[in-house]
């Protein structure tokens, strides 16, 4: 795993790592996915202290250097190593048309059933084009909306893809929340040196607060450090994302604060 401060931003950095690169130099890490070019998360560089104003044009061409160089890019995500939400002098990048995003990074090492848990739901890796198709469908019922754009929904397609390949290289394990033999939810969980880390956990809207997410996210966990491996599992989490909660409530605890800045070089000033 790599040596950062940050757990969370280390996941990051092996999910980058597994179908494409990671590079050290003086001061960051830079991950890029050649494959993905707008995964944002798979195409960023993650600095080891909080921006300063003085160093926004160096830290500018350090990402169009070591990742903006890939044929599709077309932003720049900046994150750094910092876990108690220190933002440093980020209102000059806000300033310049950058977006400033906070978000906590959750850790368990054993989880629980949630207050809600279905005992109804058969939870297990989902397998063959149809089940992989509709895990697809999940995500886009649960991502996208009237606003979303073509580009937007094209990205989700392509995350479905490469979460597949990552599964079939064997480095994680795709789950699906089947009820009445319906999957209503899924999500993913991919493993490295015993670290394991949660993917784009996602339930059909009409299933929602009803007990599906937590007990989708506690029994793949249990799979997970049962069956692969992992002795830790990490998750990303929006603060105002009401499925925080879930994630707490089956024994996931925040123990890092992150933020970082990110913009479409079409929009910036």
């Amino acid at each position: 795993m790599f040596e950062t401060r940050s757990r969370g931003y280390a996941t990051d950095l092996m999910l980058a790592s597994l179908d494409g690169y990671v590079s050290r130099g003086d001061g960051y890490f830079a991950a890029r996915t050649p494959t993905s070019p707008s995964f944002w998360w798979g195409n960023f560089v993650l600095f080891s202290e909080p921006p300063r104003k003085e160093l926004m044009q160096k830290w500018e061409s350090t990402f169009d250097e070591e990742v903006g160089c890939t044929a599709g890019i077309e932003h720049r995500n900046l994150a750094w190593d910092s876990i108690d939400g220190d933002t440093g002098d980020a209102d000059a990048f806000v300033a310049k048309g950058y977006t400033l995003t906070r978000d906590f990074y959750l850790f368990a090492e054993k989880t629980r059933p949630s207050p809600h848990h279905r005992t109804d739901l058969q939870i297990r890796p989902i397998e063959g084009d149809a089940e992989w198709a509709r895990a697809d469908e999940i995500a886009m019922e649960s991502f996208c909306d009237e606003q979303s754009t073509p580009s937007f929904r094209r990205f989700l397609s392509q995350q479905a893809s490469r979460y597949r390949r990552l599964v079939n290289k064997g480095f994680g394990k795709w789950f699906g929340a089947f009820s009445n033999d319906i999957m209503v939810a899924s999500m993913g969980i991919y493993v490295r040196d015993n670290i394991g880390r949660c993917q784009s956990v996602a339930t059909s809207p009409e299933y929602r607060r009803s007990g599906c997410c937590g007990t989708l996210v506690h029994a793949a966990c249990s799979f997970a450090f049962e069956k692969m491996g992992a002795r830790e599992i990490a998750m990303m989490a929006d603060p105002s994302n009401p499925s925080l909660r879930v994630y707490q409530s089956v024994g996931f605890e925040i123990q890092e604060r992150v933020a970082s800045l990110s913009h479409s070089k079409t929009n910036c000033v």
